[in-house]
């Protein structure tokens, strides 16, 4: 951890052999516009996605989306963001979130029946909830929180958005906290395209249980990362950990980042 200065310093090191960031996309992409010759390994921002395709369980997806936004009071890269949910079955899937939403407690973290504890720090509750207020004065509606729940302690409702539009911030850039939109889309084809309206791509969650759909996700989901019937949250140090887009490049992982940190050497004799 340290200031841009210090980190200008170390990645333009030539004792340095390669440069692995975690952080945002504006200074990873800068740090890697300087580093000169060294492989470079980036970990940046996302807004995740999930698709809520017809014929699942929609009590139980509910249940596992709302978690997947809040926990951490979002403060995770691949915290659950922007939500979207096929036409034929918005309006319920709409009202069983809401509920669940309800039932999201926030306050001391060391609480077990706490979801929702702090934001890091005060600049970063403020510039949450200006984003919220932004939204709504641009013609969002709220569907739940929109609040401060501790202004003390820097905790935020979770708070879930509808009718957003795609240049708001709560929308199209990187909340990092208890903050999600819920829109619907006319089928799992416009689900698609609006996940990839996005600068970034790091995971989606898609939740069906058509395997043409699971199939066309993988085929056309720019995004690192597909979670099957769960939220993008979901992550294992086994996997391939990594986005495209704003959202980094290269992979992490014991195998990947050992492969990424390494160079291949050929013996032909």
């Amino acid at each position: 951890m340290c200031g841009v200065p210090v980190a200008e310093k170390l990645v333009k090191d030539e004792r340095v052999a390669m440069l692995s960031f975690t952080g945002s996309d504006k200074v990873g992409w800068h740090l890697k516009s300087i580093c000169g010759k060294k492989k470079v390994a980036l970990e940046l921002g996302g807004n995740a996605s999930v698709i809520v395709d017809e014929g699942g369980d929609l009590a139980s997806i509910a249940k596992t989306v709302a978690v997947g936004a809040n926990t951490y009071a979002g403060q995770t890269c691949i915290s659950t963001q922007r939500i979207y949910v096929v036409q034929s079955v918005f309006e319920q899937f709409r009202d069983l979130l809401v509920k669940e939403y309800a039932e999201l407690k926030g306050g001391d973290p060391s609480d077990a029946s706490v979801m929702v504890g702090p934001i890091i720090d005060k600049g970063h509750y403020d510039r949450i909830a200006s984003w919220v207020d932004e939204a709504l004065k641009g013609g969002a509606e709220i569907l739940a929180g929109g609040k401060p729940v501790d202004l003390a302690r820097n905790i935020y409702a979770a708070t879930l958005l509808t009718n957003t539009r795609h240049e708001m911030r709560v929308n199209c850039a990187e909340v990092f906290g208890p903050v999600a939109i819920l829109e619907a889309v006319a089928d799992f084809g416009e689900a698609v395209a609006q996940v990839n309206n996005s600068t970034y791509g790091l995971q989606a969650g898609v939740f069906t249980n058509s395997v043409a759909n699971m199939k066309r996700a993988h085929d056309e989901l720019e995004v690192g990362g597909i979670i099957i019937n769960n939220v993008p949250g979901f992550r294992l140090d086994s996997m391939p950990y990594g986005g495209i887009k704003d959202s980094g490049l290269g992979r992490e992982g014991v195998k990947y980042a050992m492969e990424e940190m390494s160079e291949p050497r050929l013996l032909v004799y």
